[in-house]
């Protein structure tokens, strides 16, 4: 059997498992806020537009987070920031848990979306770092499952909890911080952890320099160099315009089925459970076996079909419809992560060299999350306004999305970076010396 279709080491899994935290508390967040806004829009006596800026404020402020997180781990020490974040996470939650009123729950959704922020590009650079070039498809595929469950096991709780009203958003934001001071203590005080992050180090590190075939990059060069610049704009545009559509209905899925379809809070987040639990077993069955093979692509464009094609269907036979988007939904669901954030990890972590992974990542997911969270001030409005509006919008949203992917795809194979899902540039292979362009 090749190495690149060989399985995780038990160390591998421990060190994608404890920096995968990072991901689950991203979705976690998000999700339980979006499980939230519709009890707090009651609660607090909120309109569309403040509904709206309640949930830009975790995304922008898990952009700033992403944004100065990575720049900071790449300068000061990833793992020294990689402790920091997730004790601030824990803060924030036990802050929007016990709000009394709106300043006090923007105050903890900021903290706790910059620490999360911060924590992104950090962990995946941890990762990366320590795990065989030839197996960063599958453990970037480990941090992705985290982000799944994160979503599952939320939409679990917002289910048992549906019907507690602000109790039962506390009890959400309870669970996000206990689980952020259990892995905050594994990362500080665990002598095993800190002993496999050192031995994984010690036998990867080189195999990820000499990977490159490329000398050290500057931040400077980044943005002044066509060879970094270009992949940046191309990465980062193929995850914005999948993000939107991923992030419109992470946050804003129970309040369209409550407020627009005039569904129970029970029925959308039961929804959004069984349609994510489909999802976890499409990333794990399949994504997780194929992730360093030559079907990387051939996953990416059959999801990104996909999911437009359940939007379109929803847009021409009618938004407003439950049925109809509920099955929608479902396929959006389960095929989404065959083409989103598992391939942009990855090619964030291809294009560049391990000391600016984490600063590039971050400056990406920054600017993804800055114009998703302009774009979550108007969400409501327009579903209100318009659902199959929505939909095509949607619609245009992943076709461009698709456009960017088949753009960074040639770059891939422009600098011949090491690629299992492209011939002659598997990750197993001695890389081309990069040409300067």
């Amino acid at each position: 059997m090749s190495q690149t279709t060989d399985k995780l080491s038990r160390k591998d899994w421990f060190l994608a498992s404890v920096a995968g935290i990072a991901s689950y508390l991203d979705a976690a967040l998000l999700v339980s806020a979006g499980i939230a806004l519709a009890i707090w829009s009651s609660h607090f006596g909120i309109n569309p537009w403040w509904t709206g800026v309640i949930s830009t404020s975790l995304t922008l402020s898990v952009a700033v987070g992403a944004l100065l997180g990575g720049r900071l781990s790449d300068k000061f020490g990833r793992v020294r920031v990689f402790n920091i974040d997730i004790l601030l996470v824990a803060i924030g939650s036990f802050l929007i848990a016990f709000s009394n009123n709106m300043g006090m729950l923007l105050i903890g959704l900021i903290i706790a979306g910059l620490a999360s922020g911060a924590d992104l590009p950090t962990s995946l650079a941890v990762i990366t770092e320590r795990v065989s070039p030839e197996h960063h498809g599958k453990v970037i595929t480990v941090t992705e499952m985290f982000w799944i469950f994160g979503i599952l096991l939320s939409q679990a709780l917002g289910f048992v909890t549906s019907t507690m009203g602000m109790t039962g958003t506390r009890v959400l934001f309870i669970w996000i911080a206990v689980i952020a001071l259990l892995n905050w203590g594994i990362r500080v005080f665990s002598q095993k952890f800190r002993q496999i992050e050192h031995e994984l180090y010690e036998q990867n590190a080189h195999k990820n320099i000499d990977n490159q075939a490329t000398q050290r990059v500057s931040v400077k060069m980044i943005f002044s160099s066509k060879r970094y610049l270009v992949p940046l704009i191309a990465v980062t545009g193929f995850y914005l315009f999948w993000n939107i559509p991923a992030n419109t209905w992470g946050s804003f899925v129970n309040y369209f089925l409550v407020t627009i379809n005039g569904r129970s809070q029970s029925y959308s987040t039961a929804l959004g459970f069984f349609a994510n639990v489909a999802a976890f077993a499409v990333l794990f069955f399949i994504y997780m076996k194929f992730a360093d093979t030559k079907h990387r692509y051939t996953m990416m464009h059959t999801g990104i079909f996909l999911c437009v094609l359940s939007f379109v269907v929803s847009g021409i036979f009618g938004g407003t419809s439950w049925i109809i988007f509920s099955i929608a939904y479902f396929i959006y669901s389960s095929c989404n992560n065959l083409h989103g954030e598992s391939i942009y990890k990855i090619w964030t972590q291809s294009f560049y060299s391990p000391d600016v992974r984490a600063s590039v990542t971050g400056v990406s997911i920054a600017i993804v999350r800055i114009f998703t969270a302009i774009c979550s001030v108007f969400t409501p409005v327009i579903m209100n306004y318009s659902p199959d509006l929505l939909m095509w919008l949607l619609v245009a949203s992943l076709l461009i999305c698709w456009a960017f992917a088949g753009f960074t795809i040639k770059l891939v194979k422009k600098y011949n970076i090491p690629d299992p899902g492209i011939k002659g540039l598997s990750g197993t292979e001695k890389a081309a010396e990069i040409v300067q362009k």
